[in-house]
């Protein structure tokens, strides 16, 4: 007597197995879309913070912000993105999967740590979206 599964019983599993994947793979894709675009959202909303508090602390006596481009966040020190001290740039790559409307600059006053303007900025992906707001006062939403 052998024992063992017959071709029945593996093409059986095997088709189970595969509707399963099937099934799941759009939910688990989407679940990690949503984990980036969240993700992207926190690491824009930290560096937007530490912009605030680096200028609230007068950190080298200077303004400081955020520069938003296609493929990286820029946190910067200076007046303005062109007006920058570009030697203390530090950039954080974006995700490509994530695109990012609003505005382009951040700029937050020394001492005051007030942007220069109040800001709102949507983070999207092809599923779903998340704001960040800055209003004239400096606080932070999302």
């Amino acid at each position: 007597m052998q024992s063992g599964f017959t071709i029945i019983e593996v093409i059986i599993v095997t088709a189970l197995f595969s509707l399963f994947l099937i099934l799941g793979w759009p939910i688990g894709l989407d679940a990690y879309r949503n984990y980036l675009l969240t993700a992207e959202t926190r690491n824009l909303l930290s560096i937007i913070r530490r912009a605030e508090t680096n200028a609230f602390a007068n950190k080298n006596k200077s303004a400081h912000g955020v520069a938003i481009q296609s493929d990286q966040f820029v946190l910067f020190q200076g007046p303005s993105y062109a007006g920058r001290t570009a030697a203390y740039d530090e950039e954080y790559l974006k995700s490509g999967t994530v695109t990012v409307s609003g505005v382009v600059e951040i700029v937050f006053a020394q001492i005051s740590g007030k942007p220069n303007a109040s800001a709102t900025i949507v983070l999207s992906n092809e599923l779903r979206s998340q704001t960040i707001s800055v209003n004239n006062e400096g606080t932070i939403n999302w």
